[in-house]
């Protein structure tokens, strides 16, 4: 997997709403909302693909006169899918390899605003980043209101409503895993315990016969079998104790 890849998809872990956010602004600006969700089959025009495993690649000419090859749920053109797709290794044209590529161009295009983390910042999508994103999404409005391409453009507003909507249903972030320095940690603490544990469990028996084991000179005094083993488990066990 391609650095930028894990960027892409560890920044999406981290702000589920954000991201959800941004699925929603831009499949309502580019009018492939489904159902109240981003429609990943939806070609130019309003036509629908069943095959995820490729981009349909197939021109579609629309009443307005327009005419285009984009798909997808963020209107993908060929060319610029087969490109966003040999960058990061992507598989296919599923609606999770459209979610991954969608984001490789949102943060190419807010590089000059410090890439996704002007979003993370922000918390929204203000005028600035809708311009942003304008050259590579014809829906979105420039700092004028109008399209970059000169075709039918929402407005800012609008698109602020969509990534509203997409905040509310957003499922919440997932809680971190435990660094694998923490993992090593309980795990030789886990150990050393265990060990403590079986040294001092071999003169539990002893206890009765041998007040003097309550007291540690006296246990240092005592000709038993092993009693350095159990000097030094006591020894360690109340160290420990005293450094906790």
């Amino acid at each position: 997997m391609s650095q930028e890849r894990q960027i892409l998809e560890s920044w999406a872990k981290q702000n589920p709403g954000l991201f959800s956010g941004l699925k929603q602004a831009i499949s309502g600006a580019e009018g492939t909302i489904l159902g109240g969700k981003p429609g990943y089959n939806v070609m130019f025009g309003g036509g629908r693909f069943k095959d995820f495993s490729r981009h349909p690649d197939r021109v579609i000419s629309s009443p307005g006169g327009y005419s285009s090859a984009a798909a997808g749920a963020y209107q993908f053109m060929p060319g610029t899918w087969s490109s966003v797709q040999k960058s990061l290794g992507l598989p296919d044209f599923s609606p999770q390899s459209q979610d991954i590529g969608m984001l490789k161009k949102v943060r190419e295009r807010l590089m000059p605003l410090g890439g996704l983390s002007a979003i993370s910042k922000a918390g929204t999508l203000t005028p600035e980043i809708q311009a942003a994103l304008a050259p590579e999404w014809a829906s979105f409005p420039t700092q004028s209101g109008k399209s970059y391409y000169g075709q039918p453009v929402k407005k800012a507003e609008q698109i602020q409503r969509f990534f509203q909507e997409g905040m509310k249903g957003a499922a919440p972030a997932a809680p971190a895993l435990p660094s694998s320095t923490t993992t090593a940690a309980v795990q030789k603490g886990n150990q050393q315990a265990g060990s403590l544990l079986q040294s001092i469990m071999k003169y539990i028996p002893m206890a009765g016969a041998f007040p003097g084991l309550s007291s540690l000179p006296a246990a240092e005094q005592l000709p038993l079998p092993d009693s350095q083993d159990f000097l030094n488990a006591y020894k360690m066990f109340f160290n420990e104790e005293e450094e906790a």
